[in-house]
């Protein structure tokens, strides 16, 4: 029992450690933050500006303030289809269908310093305050040296473990591609085919998109960077990674808010320049940020965003190819399964989250009713786990 009281006041004791450090260091502390603001004011200001940004969504954020819809996505597509229209109800519509294959993000900062993952709650509890006390660190490291394009809180890059993740899902894909043909599942050849562009590297039949935070662009370049380095030639920009902010993750978090401004070039984070297989500089210009508006705003919630990224998957002016690669989030993703699968299917997607670098094939179908009102489902029968899968079970 007393090594047990021992090792709880550990932390306590870290604690009372790093308050005293920072008392004693609060005046070098200003000194430097004014060096900073006179040196670079434009890097200073714009970092103060997320810090206003993250309390103002912290205080003001509705996004997850919604309500699941009443209505059945199935009642609105015919059993033919994989809903339970009754026979003639649907007789109006006009039904159109995208293959979707949603990955989740690898570990991000964020993660490391908040969520225990897979480390037992004793180790979290006992390197919380150690942990903390390096992320505030970097935070201020990054802050003096100017870096206001780098944050380890506020949409927060992958971590040295979400690498990793990211690498397991690319060489899974190399793996896999060794094997086509003596699987016997069709529908998974069928996904690993198409995210690495097998066979149509000149003119890929799928769109690789992803949200608007760096730990989601950064998973798909790493995860996908065998289709990039064969489908980008002589420095063309045929199959890029378009960022789509209806995907930005549910949360009033800060890891949830991007740092991206509208528009802006996407520059490559501590792990993006040295991908394996690509150029040096590769990154920037795989990104493309015409769609990126900047942040969700304070009045968007998850519903909202949910319907917007399914209106893209099937708007032809943005995403024309019959197959959409989306990199993304876990809430953002257990609520689209939530959402559109059916009310009476029972699901794990609906429960647990996709693993992090977890990825998985859908079959998304849209509905245009009668009165030109869009209706979406996830067919049931289409959900396939290519890579990781949802709470522990997983594959790969």
């Amino acid at each position: 029992m007393s090594i047990v009281s021992n090792l709880l006041s550990v932390p306590a004791f870290l604690l009372f450690q790093a308050a005293w450090l920072v008392h004693s260091l609060r005046r070098p502390l200003l000194l430097v933050s004014a060096l900073c603001l006179l040196t670079n004011p434009h890097a200073a200001l714009r970092k103060l500006k997320l810090v206003q940004l993250t309390f103002t969504y912290l205080l003001f954020c509705k996004d997850k303030k919604w309500k699941m819809p009443n209505s059945d996505p199935a009642s609105f597509f015919p059993e033919e289809l994989g809903g339970k229209a009754p026979h003639g109800a649907t007789g109006g519509s006009r039904f159109r269908e995208k293959t979707l294959i949603l990955i989740r993000h690898g570990e991000s900062t964020w993660n490391d310093s908040f969520n225990a993952g897979d480390r037992s709650k004793a180790v979290f509890v006992l390197f919380f305050i150690p942990n903390l006390i390096y992320a505030l660190a970097t935070e201020l490291y990054f802050f003096v040296s100017g870096k206001d394009s780098e944050s380890w809180f506020f949409d927060s890059a992958l971590s040295g473990k979400g690498v990793g993740q990211s690498e397991g899902l690319r060489r899974y894909l190399k793996k896999e591609k060794k094997r086509l043909g003596s699987t016997g599942n069709a529908r998974e050849e069928r996904a690993v085919k198409l995210l690495l562009a097998l066979g149509e590297e000149s003119s890929p039949s799928s769109h690789v998109v992803s949200s608007n935070l760096r730990r989601a662009i950064s998973t798909a370049a790493i995860g996908l960077a065998d289709r990039f380095a064969a489908t980008t030639r002589r420095g063309e920009e045929k199959d890029p990674i378009t960022l789509i902010p209806s995907l930005q993750e549910i949360s009033r978090n800060p890891d949830a808010l991007t740092i991206l401004p509208p528009r802006g070039v996407a520059h490559p984070t501590w792990c993006d320049d040295c991908i394996d297989g690509l150029p040096s500089g590769a990154f920037t210009k795989l990104v493309d940020t015409r769609y990126h508006a900047g942040n969700k705003t304070l009045d968007s919630n998850g519903l909202i965003r949910l319907e917007q990224f399914c209106a893209a998957v099937f708007d032809s002016s943005k995403l024309p190819r019959d197959v959409v690669i989306a990199a993304g989030h876990s809430l953002f993703y257990r609520s689209i399964f939530q959402v559109y699968l059916p009310r009476g299917y029972e699901h794990i997607s609906k429960k647990k989250k996709l693993v992090n670098g977890g990825t998985v094939m859908v079959t998304l179908r849209e509905a245009t009713t009668a009165g030109g009102r869009k209706e979406y489902m996830i067919d049931p029968r289409s959900v396939t786990v290519v890579y990781g899968g949802f709470g522990k079970h997983t594959k790969g």
